[in-house]
């Protein structure tokens, strides 16, 4: 990227106080510019061009419910660094979701070095979760994102149900998702399951 390129910034905060004060912090930066300034993730499929950046308020993910956030923003695969704005402390398997974090106390300097650092973590090692599941693991997912029971999937892989749980407590953990329907929805946006196999 050219040097003198600005990386856009992508601002997911429901508090206009809190997203004033951040462009105003942010826009004083020459290496940033704010994109634009949404309230909740849900504007983000209707938007034309794609950030280099997103900033979100962990809040208005529902981390019970919604697959992870990284396939929810980068479905086709774009690195997009993404950096959580937090005023409080989170369970660990959201925030390993995140390429930063930036807490609203941060001074410019802080927010800025941040920002930096949340970038250069994306370009040096891209997030593919996808590695981060063994064979053994995906071969799981994809059974448990078609609806079979721990039993089925023992049955079919030769292994105890102990074993098939354990697997799947391990991808719940590594992939920052507790549901069986946030499961299913990441198997299918990365392709491991197609929706004709639900027909």
């Amino acid at each position: 990227m050219n040097r003198q390129e600005k990386l856009k910034i992508l601002l997911i905060e429901p508090s206009e106080i809190i997203a004033t004060g951040f462009k105003e912090i942010v826009g004083k930066s020459h290496g940033f510019e704010i994109m634009n300034t949404i309230s909740t993730p849900g504007y983000y499929n209707t938007m034309q061009s794609k950030p280099d950046i997103i900033v979100i308020n962990p809040t208005v993910i529902n981390y019970n419910e919604r697959f992870d956030i990284r396939s929810y923003f980068c479905s086709n695969g774009e690195n997009i660094s993404i950096v959580a704005l937090t005023n409080a402390g989170y369970e660990e398997n959201v925030m390993r979701q995140y390429d930063g974090c930036i807490n609203i106390y941060d001074n410019t300097a802080r927010i800025i070095q941040k920002l930096h650092s949340a970038v250069e973590e994306m370009q040096q090692n891209p997030k593919n979760e996808l590695n981060e599941l063994s064979t053994r693991e995906r071969d799981i997912l994809v059974a448990v994102a078609k609806g079979k029971t721990n039993k089925e999937i023992a049955d079919e892989f030769n292994i105890s149900i102990y074993t098939v749980i354990s697997h799947r407590r391990n991808i719940s953990r590594k992939l920052g998702i507790n549901s069986i329907p946030g499961l299913t929805v990441y198997a299918i946006m990365n392709k491991l399951v197609d929706m004709s196999d639900f027909n």
